[in-house]
């Protein structure tokens, strides 16, 4: 190929680029603000017990939970019985079980309800599933934790699953078995880790335009010191050491995109970026445990769950450049190189100014910021 014919495709190329980014800013402007951070909506817990043919749920949910719910449907037992014998499936070697009644009780000083969902099964149950929809036509990012414990220890867990959109299922093979809960909470808090990564475009952006153009070496310092400084807030965040609202730091969050955009079309070479990584590490940090704060109920479950998220978060972010990083080298080595990086942070920039636009709206609305605001 000729330097003319190598110049007129790179040129296509940025065209291309540029164009693909300015739909991508208009489909995210008709649409809900993509925050990786607020990706976990409302959370419920349940204990499930089997005893013989008997299988009883205990399903617990927030106030607001409550509220929603309650909008969609009438407070009585032919109500609620009928709302969750559609979203609450329980089996046992694929036999349904029939869902008998269901009970609702109050808890005034949390604010807490709790159903009692009693269901009877044809045959002794070994093999059990839960299958649960459960609050999801409420808010598609609800996450549903789930445990199993036996009738004469009900406090002691041997199983536990986390039900969401995307996992609907929690299975125990023999409810006769030990089982391994801490082994479930680790496994099941490393792939909620890698799911908030990868659903999160705000976060995948910032980190493609903070390693567009920059060199294997460079990067590796890059990713690494955000990634300590990000484990590091959310260590001190969940140990209730510091603490922002999500009102702050989500527009934050936004700005942090805008400024290395900027940085990216503004200046031709970036010197110690890792600085400047590490201090929005500390930021974004703070917008991964805002989505954690409802999920962990006691101090027992804080270290694991704090590290089996965090590397979940580490192994889908390290996915994100294994596979971005030859493309965008790639692009960067072609004599229009500079062009296409420019091309691509633009489109980013503007992606992270309609983001802070929209953070800044809603934040105003806010009753912790509405005095700021003049209203």
């Amino acid at each position: 190929m000729s330097a003319a014919q190598s110049r007129h495709s790179d040129t296509r190329s940025v065209n291309a680029l540029t164009a693909f980014l300015l739909a991508l800013t208009i489909g995210f402007g008709s649409g809900p603000d993509a925050q990786a951070h607020e990706r976990i909506g409302t959370v419920s817990h349940s204990i499930v017990i089997a005893t013989g043919a008997t299988v009883e749920d205990y399903l617990s949910i927030p106030p607001a939970l409550w509220s929603r719910l309650k909008l969609e449907l009438e407070d009585t037992p032919d109500a609620l019985r009928e709302y969750f014998q559609a979203t609450v499936r329980i089996a046992t070697w694929d036999k349904t079980c029939d869902l008998q009644s269901v009970t609702r009780t109050a808890f005034p000083k949390t604010g807490n309800t709790l159903f009692h969902l009693t269901f009877r099964c044809p045959q002794e149950v070994t093999d059990l599933a839960v299958t649960s929809v459960s609050f999801l036509d409420l808010d598609e990012s609800h996450v549903q934790f789930a445990r199993f414990a036996r009738k004469e220890d009900p406090r002691k867990f041997l199983r536990e699953g986390v039900l969401s959109v995307k996992q609907k299922v929690f299975h125990i093979p023999d409810i006769h078995g030990d089982g391994s809960a801490t082994l479930d909470r680790a496994s099941a808090f490393l792939r909620l880790g890698i799911e908030h990564l990868l659903t999160g475009y705000d976060h995948i952006l910032f980190l493609l335009t903070v390693i567009i153009g920059m060199s294997l070496k460079e990067t590796i310092k890059a990713v690494t010191s955000f990634t300590l400084a990000h484990s590091l807030t959310m260590a001190l965040a969940f140990l209730g050491m510091v603490s922002l609202p999500s009102n702050v730091v989500e527009p934050l969050i936004a700005l942090t995109i805008v400024y290395v955009a900027a940085e990216n079309v503004f200046r031709t070479s970036v010197q110690r970026r890792w600085l400047l990584t590490f201090f929005f590490g500390l930021i974004h940090g703070l917008g991964f445990v805002g989505a954690l704060q409802e999920i962990t109920v006691s101090r027992e479950e804080l270290l694991l769950s704090l590290v089996s998220f965090n590397l979940g978060i580490e192994l889908g972010q390290l996915a994100v450049i294994v596979v971005a990083m030859p493309v965008m080298s790639w692009l960067c080595t072609r004599p229009s190189g500079g062009q296409l990086r420019r091309a691509f942070s633009i489109g980013v920039g503007a992606l992270g100014v309609l983001w802070l636009t929209q953070r800044i709206l809603v934040a105003a609305q806010s009753p912790y910021m509405q005095p700021l605001f003049g209203s």
